[in-house]
């Protein structure tokens, strides 16, 4: 019997992992699903039967040390601590093509910077997003498309590797790949030093858009500048292609 702990933050995938997971030899194996603990609107994913789990928990810590062979992170809020990841083999299913724009938002940088987006399946490490690559699929980047466009495509390239590749996860039939190089990483600081916008930088046009289009997500307000009588004002764009010829 195979103990597996999945910790998530992300209700569609981790919906998609427990269906194809439902397929699985449930006689071999057994997964516990939870999601971070500093996830202030847990409802939908309770919902799926999660529970909190606190990667600054000592005694969390230990007990998943002592209880699982594998443990994944899909999305989830949290970082893993070093003793976690050089004590049980961890997996993270991250939303960047890595060594590329690792950190936070992957897609967002992607198109701000014209980097490579995609999804990456890989072993951890103490490092964020650096560990060894098991699987990865790039996605296109059109200049047509903000955030959302490309964190949809990074979502549904992500739900086909694991559908792909559960099975082969859980059992370690996989062959690992160092990354080219260290690549770059982008912190929380660097997405707040993106979203506060400088009405008086000097770019061309094509920089100011790919940043604007990079900070544009439905239903998130992301980029900002303030006014002189100190009020925020959010930004984003909307890009509309018509059909050749039109």
């Amino acid at each position: 019997m195979k103990d597996i702990l999945v910790v998530s933050d992300n209700f569609e995938l981790i919906e998609h992992f427990q269906w194809v997971a439902s397929k699985l030899d449930s006689n071999n194996v057994r997964i516990d699903y939870c999601f971070s603990a500093n996830n202030s609107h847990p409802e939908n994913l309770v919902s799926l039967g999660m529970k909190s789990f606190d990667m600054n928990s000592g005694s969390h810590i230990d007990s998943a040390i002592e209880k699982y062979n594998l443990i994944f992170s899909v999305h989830c809020k949290q970082l893993f601590p070093k003793r976690l990841v050089e004590s049980v083999v961890c997996i993270n299913v991250h939303p960047g093509l890595n060594p590329y724009n690792r950190g936070w938002y992957p897609q967002v940088f992607s198109i701000v910077n014209k980097m490579p987006a995609g999804c990456t399946i890989h072993l951890m490490d103490e490092e964020i997003d650096h560990g060894d690559i098991i699987y990865q699929t790039e996605v296109a980047v059109n200049e047509v498309d903000t955030s959302r466009e490309v964190y949809n495509r990074i979502i549904d390239a992500e739900k086909a590797l694991i559908a792909a590749h559960l099975q082969d996860l859980i059992d370690g039939n996989y062959a690992t790949q160092k990354p080219s190089m260290d690549g770059n990483y982008n912190g929380i600081e660097d997405f707040k030093t993106l979203c506060k916008l400088d009405l008086d930088h000097v770019g061309s046009l094509r920089e100011h858009i790919n940043l604007l289009r990079g900070l544009s997500h439905d239903g998130f307000k992301n980029g900002y500048f303030m006014t002189d009588d100190n009020k925020k004002v959010y930004v984003s764009l909307s890009l509309e292609a018509t059909s050749s010829g039109d």
